[in-house]
């Protein structure tokens, strides 16, 4: 039945046992969502069994669970303790500990995400433990005693949420290694443990300001983490993408929560861990874009050649084509970790696409080559945006970069060239030297004395802008930035 299932959901150790809960949660909430849709009628109109309120009474067997393991928790033989009230506090809290990791690494995967199990667990045995020793606090304690329960506030649950972490760590680099997928709810990676230790912690304390004893831990977690997933990046291992796929997805929740959370982080604390999963998630980035750039090598060698000359769209939908096969495996990222890797491939596409055009394969050589060339950049441009955008990209900045370099091509006058380029150098302005020549020599007719004299202007319209924006400490903000070395 559901009921015997949740009871004994903490003795689960099998995965038919681990199903079975999950069923038995899932109609807890069909029935919850039962109750829910005759909410609004009157108790005549309304089936006699409903409401049923399932979900209110698994919470109930849950708490009255909880309860029952810490009344029974005992201690271990080896250890030898005479006094009967560290006895009982320190067999409770191992309960707990073993208790709530079980949770964390096994029983939250039953339940869908909104549902929050682990933080609904750790209010249970913190509500449950903090009674007891409440209890305990209200009788005279000798001397041993009190420095026992001072020492556990104080010094243990930093200790445990340090061991919570490393064996979270330890559990993920084990399945890696022994070559397990990562686990997929509602279709989508979900690696949250770290996170709910740090909220369990952060209940058990009870109070924010105190958080910061815990959160401090936090940093010396990311330093072990930012080795294996170095290790996974180098790895030619089957499962290594999903593992880094998940990877990515838990770096950015972290990131999120400290960003989100920062005032229960020592302020170094706080600095340390974001450059550190700041640079995580960088190296994540850079491992899925090569990746796509290798795999769409071959393809575009034709960019800014003859036969993309006579046919760019297709060359275009070439591209396309091949990149939605490789990016098919993304499908099953967060909303938000797709979002950021799909915005820096975007960008990465198409600074590779600008790249080949700069090979200098074709000459156009007269005006006509030219605004046929500038139109197709145009229209590959949009066929472009549009894709990146369907998938999940939102740099919306990047639309305006192929058509900008395309009006270039299709200018005839010299004088009018130099205004069109100071103009994008704001826009754009690690534009180099060596990129704007590369792309007017695509010009034919462009003479070598007169593109001479356009790049001596913009050299000396360069280095006034960057004088003026170190005088004025200009900061980033207004300006876009694209990577076409």
């Amino acid at each position: 039945s559901v009921k015997q299932t949740l009871e004994n959901s903490l003795d689960f150790q099998s995965p038919e046992e681990q199903e079975v809960l999950k069923e038995a949660v899932q109609a807890i909430l069909q029935e919850e969502e039962q109750d829910m849709r005759w909410e609004g009628f009157q108790e005549k109109e309304r089936p006699p069994w409903r409401p049923r309120r399932c979900k209110q009474n698994h919470e109930d067997l849950l708490e009255r669970l909880v309860q029952r393991r810490m009344e029974e928790a005992q201690l271990d033989s080896s250890i030898e303790i005479n006094s009967s009230l560290q006895q009982s506090i320190i067999c409770k809290a191992k309960r707990l500990k073993e208790d709530l990791m079980k949770v964390a690494t096994w029983v939250s995967s039953c339940y869908p995400e909104q549902e929050n199990v682990c933080q609904l667990y750790a209010t249970l045995y913190h509500k449950t433990f903090s009674a007891r020793l409440r209890e305990i606090t209200e009788n005279t304690l000798c001397d041993e005693d009190c420095v026992l329960l001072l020492q556990l506030v104080n010094e243990d649950y930093p200790k445990e949420v340090t061991k919570c972490l490393h064996k979270i760590l330890e559990r993920e680099e084990t399945a890696w290694k022994e070559g397990e997928l990562p686990q997929l709810r509602d279709q989508v990676y979900c690696c949250d443990q770290a996170i709910d230790v740090i909220q369990y912690a952060q209940k058990v304390l009870g109070d924010e300001t105190k958080a910061q004893r815990i959160t401090c831990q936090m940093r010396h977690f990311l330093t072990d983490y930012k080795a294996f997933h170095a290790k996974a990046m180098k790895s030619k291992q089957a499962n290594t993408e999903a593992v880094l796929m998940v990877n990515l997805s838990c770096l950015i929740q972290c990131r999120d929560y400290i960003t989100n959370k920062a005032h229960l982080f020592p302020e170094d604390v706080k600095t340390d861990c974001l450059s550190l999963l700041a640079t995580m998630i960088k190296g994540s980035h850079y491992h899925f874009t090569s990746n796509m750039l290798k795999e769409l090598k071959d393809l575009y060698r034709k960019v800014g050649s003859s036969e993309w000359l006579k046919d760019s769209e297709v060359v275009c939908e070439e591209l396309l084509a091949k990149l939605d096969r490789h990016i098919q495996k993304f499908n099953n990222l967060d909303k938000m970790c797709c979002q950021e890797l799909l915005g820096g491939m975007h960008k990465e596409f198409l600074a590779e696409y600008v790249r080949k055009m700069m090979k200098q394969k074709i000459k156009l050589s007269d005006k006509t080559q030219q605004q046929m060339a500038a139109s197709s950049l145009c229209i590959n441009s949009e066929r472009i945006h549009t894709y990146f955008t369907a998938a999940g990209s939102n740099m919306d900045w990047l639309k305006d970069i192929l058509p900008n370099l395309a009006g270039l091509l299709k200018l005839q006058d010299p004088n009018t060239i130099k205004l069109e380029l100071a103009g994008l150098m704001k826009l754009y302005p690690d534009l180099s030297e060596c990129h704007i020549s590369a792309w007017l020599r695509l010009k034919g007719n462009l003479s070598p004395s007169n593109l001479k004299k356009i790049l001596e202007t913009i050299t000396f319209s360069k280095d006034q802008l960057r004088e003026m924006q170190d005088s004025l400490q200009f900061g980033k903000k207004n300006t876009t930035n694209i990577n076409i070395k």
